[in-house]
């Protein structure tokens, strides 16, 4: 494995990309699972490759995805009863893959719980897999995927070269190469942070409320700062968070280190809270769809 890096500026990621020869370059990537990340993935690379999709619901055909050199596997990994990721959908499609004796680099978009690669290179020792996870939001998948902030690889070196080639249309974006359980952390904690920081926005609602300050203004004097990003999660009114990743991925991480987790127990008790108060108010606003409510953020 590579230990952390990162391309820190645009000359740095240029130099990557410009190191890989034009007739190295992959025209045929395949892509098992059509949701929101597949979909938008497969119709952002048909721009530049001859892009076969696969999904157990609809008319495919597998033989295609096994005649691409890379393959992605974005299939869903649903939060169980017990607030841990259900990741069976990527494990059967890795042995679907090694059953049919695939040769080509995988590369795994899914969410995943803290441990699954390793257990994954135990389990297929064939297959070359790569995780690199994806930071999309839902409501704008299209767009987060042409314009990724950053991009985050782990894997066996070779293996996460052969990943790089088919992101050499991504000119200017930050590299993260790194470790299998650095990848799974690392995604599992940017949506355990924007659970945070909607939190502590609805926190100091009920700070001004109390104390009789100006929440839109507080809030204001909080983000119109270089060190904070993206106003939308230190936006007041807003509500909840919610959505399909946040609340399941944030959950994944406090259960799986359950007593280092209290920062985000306390982020469920908030947002409960949150959830109560808004049913049980007078305003008439009511709660809004958790999944379009939680796209706001």
């Amino acid at each position: 494995m590579n230990s952390l890096s990162i391309a820190e500026s645009e000359c740095e990621r240029n130099m990557v990309v410009n190191k890989i020869n034009n007739k190295e370059l992959i025209n045929k990537v395949g892509i098992i699972g059509l949701g929101s990340v597949g979909s938008a993935l497969f119709k952002h690379l048909s721009n530049f490759y001859n892009v076969s999709g696969y999904d157990i619901i609809g008319n495919y055909n597998w033989n295609d995805i096994l005649k691409c050199p890379v393959s992605f596997i974005c299939v869903q990994t649903p939060g169980d009863d017990n607030g841990r990721l259900d990741c069976s959908h990527v494990e059967d499609a890795l042995q679907k893959l090694a059953s049919s004796n695939y040769s080509g680099v995988i590369i795994i978009k899914s969410t995943l719980g803290v441990g699954f690669m390793e257990n994954a290179t135990g389990k297929f020792p064939e297959l070359r897999m790569v995780y690199s996870p994806e930071f999309l939001r839902e409501k704008s998948a299209l767009e987060w995927t042409a314009n990724p902030d950053r991009l985050v690889f782990s894997g066996e070196e070779n293996d996460v070269k052969e990943a790089l080639k088919i992101y050499s249309w991504a000119t200017c974006v930050d590299i993260i190469i790194t470790d299998y359980r650095s990848a799974e952390i690392g995604k599992l904690a940017h949506n355990a942070f924007i659970a945070t920081k909607v939190s502590f926005t609805n926190t100091m609602e009920n700070i001004a409320a109390r104390g009789k300050g100006n929440i839109d203004d507080i809030m204001k004097i909080v983000y119109t700062d270089r060190r904070v990003r993206n106003m939308a999660h230190l936006t007041p009114h807003l509500g909840a968070f919610g959505g399909k990743c946040v609340p399941k991925d944030t959950m994944e991480l406090m259960n799986a280190f359950s007593s280092e987790s209290l920062l985000f127990k306390a982020d469920f008790v908030v947002n409960e809270t949150v959830k109560t108060s808004m049913k049980n108010s007078t305003t008439g606003q009511g709660m809004p769809d958790s999944d379009k409510y939680g796209e706001q953020r």
